[in-house]
């Protein structure tokens, strides 16, 4: 552990993610793909990309995938979308910046690191640094100390970098800047939707879409299963048998702001935690006399994939084993279930009539696609010769007062583009709904005195985006990523 926390444990250690850092990674680029077989998987410059910062940095991001699709994120669709390339990028994005902080001599002590983290309450009990749940929450995340904290160490370093590369913009950068503010444009638009086009469907139109698609409409794999169960619900557990479960284990039991909730709070849950962990033993037995044929299976089931009767742990054991194959016991609600593999149904390609509700709204949100630009074009061109909808002035200042039969996220994303585009007329998509526009009167508008420092913010903010953006651009060339 960091040396000067040994000898303050009221401080703490949580992993930091730098606002500006995610803002200029997906800027990085690299090459290559990595093996995983050495303790390195690479090196940017003098910083070696180590395994076990890949392992934890892929571990963090791939729960925070997993919540936001609340535990459907499973390890198929992380290898669909690139995930372990991800991570190989922002390691190295962030080695590039440290190369830059070592070559400019930042460094970040570990008085500094501790101080910065004295009022983080995560691993705290009782407002006091707590070693045994610090030790506990690295040892269930399969994390070393070293690795944790050098993340840290680099994280910190960063965000000095950032800091001292700070710059604000100069006074004709504010004029320019000004003028976007105080530009106001008088729009003739008319808003267009699903209502004002007429779609029909048929079995002929849909046949035609289905055909070159029909590949992607699978049934799912099946499984015809042997299933033994652990039942753990009447598990004997002792008073003091739960509270030091708990107390290992506290930190999984926060609430919505992080906080440790109190023993008394959680108590039936980690009651039931308390007898599944002291089950396994019992589980594993039997899962010995299943191999041995002492023990019956308790049913058989036939179940398509990733069906919630199983968890999902279980169906990832199931998806690595083949046909036959004895499963060791996971836990499935709060009870044990070994598997055994007694058939698997490959996927096959559905017939027409099988898809046929399933395609049908993904046909008409294509086709009402297709018709809306057809409609938006043609009223583009005609724009000059229909009356339609006349807005106030519009400026980027003025987006909440704006009345435009749009809500005011797309009223936002509207004028954004509108004012990011050259063209006095045009055509601007909105979700599922269609801007038609021309400019047909513009004018300055002075800002006020109190909105000066909005806009020498959005400004300031403006230019460091762009700053670092370029700076990765840089760093690339200079710290080539090398990956092995």
């Amino acid at each position: 552990m960091i040396s000067w926390m040994q000898h303050n444990n009221k401080f703490t250690v949580i992993i930091m993610w730098i606002a500006a850092l995610s803002f200029i990674l997906s800027t990085a680029v690299i090459g290559g793909s990595a093996g995983l077989k050495s303790n390195n998987i690479g090196q940017v410059g003098d910083i070696k990309l180590s395994k076990d910062k890949f392992q934890m940095e892929y571990s963090q991001i791939f729960q925070q995938y997993n919540q936001m699709m609340q535990g459907k994120f499973d390890e198929k669709q992380a290898k669909q979308m690139g995930l372990q390339g991800k991570v190989i990028r922002n390691m190295a994005a962030e080695a590039k910046l440290l190369n830059l902080a070592k070559e400019f001599g930042i460094i970040v002590t570990e008085e500094e690191a501790a101080k910065e983290l004295a009022s983080v309450p995560a691993f705290q009990s009782n407002g006091k640094f707590d070693r045994k749940i610090y030790d506990n929450y690295l040892q269930n995340r399969g994390l070393s100390h070293e690795t944790f904290e050098d993340n840290l160490m680099n994280q910190l370093t960063i965000q000095k970098t950032f800091k001292m590369l700070n710059a604000k913009s100069l006074e004709n950068e504010y004029n320019a800047f000004k003028i976007s503010y105080e530009v106001a444009d008088k729009l003739k638009y008319t808003l267009l939707t699903n209502k004002d086009v007429n779609v029909t469907i048929d079995d002929a139109k849909l046949k035609k879409f289905w055909e070159p698609r029909k590949e992607q409409y699978k049934t799912p794999t099946k499984y015809t299963l042997e299933v033994q169960w652990t039942q753990t619900k009447d598990t004997p557990v002792t008073d003091k048998e739960v509270e030091e479960y708990y107390n290992k284990n506290r930190f999984n039991y926060t609430d919505k702001d992080g906080k440790i909730l109190e023993f008394k709070e959680v108590k039936e849950w980690v009651k039931e935690a308390t007898k599944v962990a002291k089950s396994k033993k019992t589980a594993l037995k039997r899962y010995i006399q299943l191999k041995k044929g002492e023990l019956n299976f308790d049913e058989t089931l036939t179940l398509d994939i990733n069906n919630p009767k199983l968890s999902k742990k279980l169906w990832q054991e199931i998806a690595n084993h083949s046909k036959g194959e004895l499963i060791k016991p996971k836990v499935v609600n709060n009870r044990y279930a070994s598997v055994k593999i007694i058939n698997i149904i490959t996927p096959v390609t559905k017939t027409f009539e099988e898809v046929k509700a399933e395609i049908t709204p993904i046909y008409q949100v294509e086709a009402e696609k297709k018709a809306l630009s057809l409609l938006a074009e043609e009223k583009l061109t005609n724009i000059d010769n229909e009356e339609l909808n006349v807005s106030t002035f519009i400026t980027l200042d003025n987006v909440e007062t704006q009345n435009l039969d749009i809500n005011k996220q797309e009223t936002s994303n509207f004028i954004s583009s509108l004012f990011t585009s050259e063209q006095e007329k045009g055509i601007i998509p909105i979700g599922s709904k269609v801007m038609v526009y021309k400019i047909i009167e513009q004018k300055l508008i002075p800002l006020e005195n109190n909105e000066t420092k909005k806009l020498h913010k959005s400004a300031n903010m403006v230019k460091n985006q762009n700053f670092q953006s370029n700076l990765m651009k840089m760093l690339d060339k200079k710290y080539p990523t090398e990956l092995y």
